[in-house]
């Protein structure tokens, strides 16, 4: 039971500094697409910079997908019926289909993972929600009559 967790512990935090660093990539690179298109009506503003912001987003989920494949393959987590990268990525996005379980020991390799991966997907949606917040979205507002 130590072991899955200690894999777990080590590999989230490495997740944790990637997700880190493309958080700080997506901060530069918004604040210059927000001064950018600080003349712009809204909706090409939050189009600017939500093109910047999911996309990176997506790669490096897809990323830290890979680094838990790895991880899985090189601690020799056994597996029936799906390669490590599918492993990871199903219990990552927490879809819980139940069709591979690690065995051997590591059952609860699985669990750490999803938990991992929500606590990642949680952060990208805080990163959205202040990219919104940037481009001074607001939604179901009226404007003020003075």
């Amino acid at each position: 039971m130590t072991t899955p967790l200690l894999t777990g512990a080590v590999v989230s935090l490495i997740n944790f500094g990637v997700h880190a660093l493309m958080t700080g990539l997506i901060v530069v690179a918004t604040r210059r697409m927000a001064a950018a298109t600080d003349d712009r009506h809204v909706f090409a503003r939050v189009t600017a910079l939500l093109m910047i912001t999911l996309p990176v987003l997506m790669v490096t989920h897809v990323i830290e997908i890979g680094i838990w494949g790895a991880a899985v393959r090189c601690v020799g987590v056994p597996l029936m019926g799906a390669s490590a990268f599918e492993f990871a990525f199903e219990n990552y996005v927490a879809l819980g289909y139940g069709d591979v379980v690690a065995n051997g020991g590591w059952r609860l390799i699985g669990p750490v993972v999803a938990l991992n991966g929500l606590l990642l997907i949680g952060w990208s949606v805080a990163i959205i929600f202040e990219v919104m917040r940037m481009a001074e979205v607001h939604i179901g507002r009226r404007p003020r009559s003075g």
